[in-house]
């Protein structure tokens, strides 16, 4: 129960918020040069300056991360053509009054690597404990609520509430996961149904029935759901209702549909061709006006032919998702609805969340230890490592004598540094090779190291 409560929760926003910033970066590929001129005081409101770049908290509210750039000049990078990281908010804002209380239901963050054309996200559940700025340990959303409301007193006269909320909760990801988040983008509900529907809603195929009968509604009461399978037409409520959905089935199902919707978004608007899409900017600058913050420096005509360039590259097959979850991330504690993560399955996650492990394309290497000597894998590994090889965590084999090197497929630019880095010998490499015992179904180069390993002078 603890595990499906945690999946539940961690994906309950992921695709509105996932299609609302990608349709910001795909809907301007090609037209972004335009939207720039034509719409320079929207843009204005739509970016927030980052606090953490002007402001250091003191050790009482936040403290910087060990990987935490300390200079405004390498806070973020220049241009998006470096890899990047944005943490994204979904911000519930349907609360009649502020005093009602400001959410981060959903944290993602995404990381992107332009030149290489992916792209990973990470989800963050909202009932992880995480050291809070507060100075004392709870749950992950309270982070973005402590900032809205104490942004001037942790980030100085003028910062406004929703500034400080992204920073505090960008801060907070940071210490938690020990990643560098260099922007943030904040969202609601709202405007992901009318950019739905702007481009006249989104095709799904409905490969099971789904009933629903408890389905939040905005007045925080409850509605029956149902969407018959077969070919549907979805307007924006009825899309966030499919995507959303977490009674009709279970929560990789939802998983899926959230994929599925996400597609169905962008080939949304790509098939409508650059005119149309023009056509389009006054709507969906007024939707992004009211519904959309990011620390993105989208007034920047430079970062705005960046993200253009990227919307044209970044194929959605090479989008990788990942969650913070039972099934990734052993569970070392559960005190009520509060989730204690283990920190080195955590630290396992977000290297896959660095390197793109399991994206097609991407060359990842496995040392599997096939010997008796303790932590020899994972010396091997980091050796790899510092030699510019894209590694992920070490795992056990097969015991064996001969060192050899599974190519799951034929990935011989890759394959040779390995051989010319360990000296391997013909014999000891497998060109389209079936995974070895004990390989990770991410890895493409599988390394069995055996007891000539060490033999041959090769153990770091």
């Amino acid at each position: 129960m603890a595990a499906h409560r945690v999946i539940s929760q961690a994906n309950s926003w992921r695709t509105y918020i996932i299609v609302i910033v990608v349709i910001l970066l795909i809907g301007g590929a090609g037209t972004a040069l335009i939207l720039v001129r034509r719409t320079d005081q929207a843009l204005a409101s739509i970016q927030q300056i980052d606090p953490r770049a002007n402001t250091q908290p003191d050790s009482t509210s936040i403290q910087k991360t060990t990987d935490q750039q300390s200079t405004t000049n390498t806070f973020v990078p220049s241009t998006l053509k470096e890899p990047f990281s944005v943490l994204l908010i979904g911000v519930d804002k349907r609360a009649e009054s502020e005093a009602d209380g400001v959410r981060s239901d959903t944290l993602i963050l995404v990381r992107v690597d332009p030149l290489a054309g992916w792209a990973t996200m990470l989800s963050i559940p909202r009932d992880s404990v995480v050291p809070l700025p507060s100075g004392s340990p709870g749950k992950v959303n309270s982070a973005y609520a402590y900032g809205f409301y104490n942004a001037e007193k942790l980030y100085g006269s003028g910062t406004t509430k929703d500034a400080g909320g992204g920073a505090a909760a960008a801060q907070t990801i940071e210490k938690f996961l020990h990643v560098k988040v260099d922007y943030t983008a904040q969202v609601d509900f709202q405007g992901f149904e009318r950019l739905v529907d702007s481009v006249s809603g989104i095709v799904i195929d409905v490969k099971t029935t789904l009933v629903d009968p408890e389905y939040p509604t905005d007045n925080h009461g409850v509605e029956r759901i149902y969407i018959a399978p077969g070919i549907q037409q979805m307007n924006g409520h009825t899309a966030l209702v499919f995507a959303r959905s977490r009674h009709s089935s279970n929560d990789f199902d939802r998983s899926k549909r959230q994929q599925q919707v996400l597609k169905a978004v962008l080939s949304a608007v790509r098939n409508r061709g650059i005119m149309d899409n023009v056509s389009l900017l006054p709507q969906w600058v007024s939707v992004l006006e009211q519904n959309v913050r990011t620390t993105l420096p989208i007034g920047n005509i430079s970062t705005m032919s960046d993200m253009a360039g990227i919307a044209t590259q970044l194929d959605s097959n090479r989008i990788a998702q990942l969650t913070i979850n039972p099934l990734d991330v052993r569970v070392d504690n559960v005190i009520g609805s509060d989730i204690y993560w283990n920190s080195n399955d955590i630290a396992s996650l977000v290297k896959r969340w660095k390197t793109g492990a399991g994206i097609a394309g991407i060359v990842t290497v496995q040392v599997l230890n096939g010997t008796n000597v303790s932590g020899l894998g994972n010396m091997a590994t980091a050796n790899l490592t510092k030699q510019g090889v894209t590694t992920i965590d070490a795992g056990d084999g097969t015991e064996t004598s001969t060192t050899m090197l599974y190519d799951i497929g034929d990935h011989s630019s890759e394959r040779q540094k390995i051989v010319d880095r360990l000296g391997l010998k013909s014999t000891q490499i497998s060109i389209n090779s079936a995974r070895p015992t004990g390989a990770s179904k991410d890895a493409t180069l599988v390394l069995v190291i055996g007891t000539d390993y060490q033999l041959a002078g090769n153990a770091p």
